[in-house]
């Protein structure tokens, strides 16, 4: 059975990207759709292979990726609150010209331990923003990196990708362009 920590999206992805045959499954609710998710993944032999999004080889291993807590929904509500919390006055820290002075921080290192710890949870905007201006701290010693899931990176290059500005009329987009000349 399908882990109920998949949402109607996450589903209705899976089905997108692994081309399983399911007529009117964004109609269904979440759970319809996952039992008829999981009975359609029984009659299937084999699935695409995808080496983009979920590193997932074979059959065997969505039922096992379906089958285990959604690695996206690692954190409750509480969790992710405090975590908001911690990276909103960090993103004040450095708004403030990153003085100690004008912050709810005593030391760097109020900030710095943290920061690496939540620098795993870089899916969530507010911590890669964050820890994007925490990088420019001439206080700060070592760089940190947020840790981004493959589904992210991929959404994040799509939406780079499709930047599109328009000024009274003038449409401006932003991206890799083929410009031929005949």
């Amino acid at each position: 059975m399908i882990n109920k920590t998949f949402s109607k999206g996450d589903l209705l992805e899976i089905i997108s990207i692994f081309g399983i045959d399911i007529p009117n499954a964004n109609h269904m609710d979440k759970l319809r759709l996952s039992i008829t998710l999981w009975s359609e993944l029984n009659n299937l032999e084999k699935i695409p292979e995808d080496n983009e999004i979920y590193m997932i080889k074979n059959l065997s291993e969505l039922k096992e990726y379906l089958q285990k807590k959604n690695p996206d929904k690692i954190l409750s509500v509480k969790q992710k609150q405090k975590i908001m919390r911690f990276t909103k006055e960090v993103i004040v820290y450095c708004n403030n010209g990153f003085n100690l002075d004008y912050s709810i921080f005593n030391s760097y290192e109020e900030i710095h331990i943290p920061m690496t710890d939540i620098s795993i949870h870089g899916d969530i905007p507010s911590v890669r923003r964050s820890i994007k201006l925490l990088n420019e701290d001439p206080n700060l010693k070592e760089k940190i990196v947020p840790v981004i899931s493959n589904k992210m990176k991929k959404q994040l290059e799509k939406k780079k990708n499709k930047k599109v500005k328009t000024y009274y009329g003038l449409i401006r987009k932003e991206g890799n362009f083929i410009i031929e000349f005949n």
